[in-house]
């Protein structure tokens, strides 16, 4: 994860605790980030760009208890100035960080998502069902317009033994797959994605 000049954790105490705290941290965020969010480059007139990075959600307090803290905790880490906004809309927040050093942090992660660690990969799926998925808790279906990622994290669950799962086109209008896991191994998944430790180091 490059920070400023490309180098891993530049202008961090490169103690244990501070880079688990990024390890899960980070993965969390991102499966918020893909699933229900976005990295934006934007180019303005007179050479002027903006990196964003953003998290949309319906509920203000998820975002507020969650989201917000997390982003702050993670600027703090990696010494970014910039604030943690909230800006409300007529049915979504949009939790938003403008800051390139942020972006660069996450399009660095993302770069290396099948690469990702066991630990990684349980906390992006959870951040990502956090966002996607079906919280009703009788089935476990997580919803994308990108079939390959979905893919990519049944073969994850996979590894996690969860054997029976489907991807299929679910909205051909809008062009959104789900992937969907057999009820037989709903618990498991929960197990899976609520069994990771808390995100917060230890000082």
């Amino acid at each position: 994860m490059p920070g400023k000049g490309g180098c891993v954790g530049e202008g961090l105490k490169s103690t244990p605790a501070v880079l688990m705290w990024l390890l899960t941290g980070s993965a969390y965020l991102l499966g918020w980030i893909i699933g229900d969010g976005g990295l934006y480059k934007l180019n303005y007139s007179g050479d002027r760009t903006e990196y964003r990075v953003v998290v949309t959600q319906k509920d203000l307090s998820i975002a507020m208890r969650c989201l917000v803290p997390l982003f702050e905790s993670l600027c703090s880490l990696l010494n970014v100035a910039s604030k943690v906004r909230i800006l409300t809309g007529s049915t979504r927040v949009e939790v938003r960080v403008s800051s390139k050093r942020l972006y660069e942090h996450f399009t660095s992660l993302l770069a290396r998502l099948p690469e990702f660690t066991e630990r990684e990969k349980r906390l992006f799926i959870a951040g990502f069902y956090m966002a996607e998925g079906e919280k009703s808790g009788r089935r476990v279906r997580m919803w994308n317009k990108n079939k390959q990622l979905l893919e990519l994290l049944g073969s994850w669950l996979k590894e996690f033994g969860i054997e029976k799962f489907s991807v299929y086109l679910d909205d051909k209008r809008h062009g959104v797959y789900v992937l969907e896991i057999s009820n037989k191994y709903r618990h498991q998944f929960f197990n899976i994605i609520y069994g990771v430790e808390n995100f917060k180091a230890d000082d």
